[in-house]
């Protein structure tokens, strides 16, 4: 899909970018986001990041912030780093067998949507799993943090059956 270009110059908001011959413009490969909030949240965005990637040849990143208390040292959360780990792993196991190759990163923050909206590239696409409610979530909370940034952000009801639907998607 690569795209030929003659030399150009393109402004991108904060970065200038000079093509020359036979380059391609895009900045990276297209990735879809996962923020991981809980097992089964996380496992119906994993679903619809699935479809999204296959049809779009994108790669899938998954990112796991994780809020440490001020009372406790940043390299020491509440739960073992081994058990973040392993949580992680059983998600990039179901990845892997798709024929993916995921990438994962654990963040141990005091602020995770501060976490997240410095891990994510500009402008990126961002699936947020987790139940449709009318008051406030933790997960519309990082949604509309995130959209502020200029985010492309897809709340995934985790009842909802395991196919993106114009109706799954909140704006």
């Amino acid at each position: 899909m690569n795209k030929q270009y003659s030399h150009d110059v393109k402004n991108i908001p904060g970065k200038t970018v000079t093509l020359k011959p036979g380059t391609d413009f895009a900045l990276g490969p297209l990735e879809v986001n996962v923020i991981f909030t809980e097992q089964a949240p996380t496992a119906a965005a994993l679903a619809c990041a699935r479809s999204l990637a296959r049809d779009l040849g994108a790669r899938i990143h998954l990112l796991f912030a994780v809020e440490v208390p001020f009372q406790l040292p940043l390299e020491r959360p509440g739960v073992s780093v081994s058990f973040l780990q392993e949580q992680l792993s059983k998600v990039l196991g179901d990845l892997e067998k798709d024929g993916f190759e995921p990438r994962a990163n654990l963040y141990l923050c005091r602020d995770p949507v501060r976490a997240l909206q410095q891990a994510l590239k500009p402008n990126s696409l961002v699936l947020i799993g987790g139940r449709k409610r009318w008051w406030p979530t933790p997960e519309s909370g990082i949604a509309r943090a995130l959209r502020a940034k200029g985010h492309r952000v897809i709340c995934v009801d985790s009842k909802a059956p395991a196919v993106l639907e114009p109706a799954m998607i909140s704006r």
